[in-house]
């Protein structure tokens, strides 16, 4: 009787932690919520742990319990794996590949001509971007201009820069892979460092601060996307990338609340606009629910392959996902990877983008 006791007091406490994400994103800006509420994609541990000792005691009352538990966790993650009941809403780019976020492995998709001919001239040319928090500009500059020259990385935003770690990147030969920069100027109080955006080609507009979101600078520029000129007369088109980085919750959780729903400005730009970046939130926080709920939408839940782990990257579980890939509604995203680089904690995301 005791133990069922236990049981049942340990699977209501259980649902109501789950149940906690549905308050509003002004609730969950008190701690301990956003560090709790990034935990509910893990519940199925105990929710499993306790189905199976409820059915060994014969405790169905319990068993159904901790069952409702795992459903529910289940369904939260249910949003990551749309291809499991059909195919994602987004038409995947012939050069790109969707990829698993427990893998670093790329699946080609195949597409007949008159297909590939279509998706060019409706999303231009395909742009592949990285982000990565640095740790405190600790990361290894080498691993990072491997990945841009292997990737054929196009926009690169780092977070937790320090200078030192620019030298160390410039000296591994960044400026020559990419080679126009836009920093964000550096505060005192910037959390880890600051942050910076390279890319490809020349920008045709850049800004050292795009969105205010009471956090590090957020850089950005502007590049081109059509793979050929508008001699036609028509007007070129541009995307506008920006690398983000929201303070972290132990920095203050309302500045960490408002730093994510402050993203929720890309929604309402006329032109096609991606914030690549830690922003210290999963899908589990409502404050980063209600940002998509505006229109913005999220690489790896365009994917729809599961959700891109990438903190802590020092062991393969449990993971979660800080780092993201957000854009409004002229960016279409066609993969999403995450790739571990020595010296940080968290792992490379790399996404595939283009124009609609």
């Amino acid at each position: 009787m005791r133990m069922t006791v236990v049981l049942t007091t340990i699977a209501v406490l259980l649902l109501i932690w789950w149940l906690l994400r549905f308050l509003p994103a002004t609730a969950e800006a008190h701690m301990p919520m956003p560090y709790s509420t990034a935990l509910d994609r893990h519940l199925w541990v105990p929710a499993v742990v306790g189905a199976i000792w409820s059915a060994i005691l014969g405790y169905w009352w319990g068993f159904a319990l901790y069952m409702a538990l795992l459903i529910l966790v289940v369904a939260g993650e249910s949003p990551y794996y749309r291809h499991l009941f059909g195919k994602p809403s987004e038409t995947p780019h012939p050069d790109d590949a969707a990829s698993d976020s427990t893998t670093d492995s790329r699946t080609d998709i195949a597409m007949d001509d008159r297909t590939s001919d279509t998706v060019s001239r409706q999303s231009g040319k395909p742009i592949h971007a990285m982000t990565l928090n640095c740790r405190y500009g600790r990361a290894n500059a080498a691993d990072i201009v491997r990945l841009v020259r292997e990737q054929h990385i196009d926009v690169l935003a780092l977070e937790e820069l320090t200078p030192a770690l620019l030298d160390r990147l410039a000296r591994e030969g960044l400026d020559v892979l990419l080679p126009y920069c836009q920093q964000g100027v550096s505060h005192n109080d910037d959390n880890g460092g600051f942050n910076a955006i390279w890319s490809r080609a020349k920008p045709m507009a850049r800004t050292a601060t795009f969105l205010n979101i009471h956090a590090a600078d957020v850089p950005a520029v502007s590049i081109g996307v059509d793979a050929q000129d508008t001699s036609d007369g028509s007007t070129a088109r541009a995307v506008t990338v920006a690398a983000a980085h929201t303070k972290s919750p132990m920095r203050g959780c309302r500045e960490w609340s408002y730093g994510v729903r402050a993203l929720d400005a890309i929604a309402t730009s006329p032109e096609p606009v991606v914030v690549l970046g830690d922003l210290n939130a999963c899908l589990d926080h409502r404050c980063l629910r209600d940002v998509l709920a505006t229109g913005v939408h999220d690489a790896s839940l365009d994917v729809a392959h599961g959700p891109t782990l990438t903190y802590p990257s020092w062991v393969p579980w449990p993971r979660i996902e800080l780092d993201h890939a957000l854009a409004n509604s002229g960016v279409v995203f066609h993969s999403a990877q995450a790739i571990t680089v020595r010296d940080t904690d968290h792992r490379a995301l790399l996404v595939t983008l283009s124009v609609r």
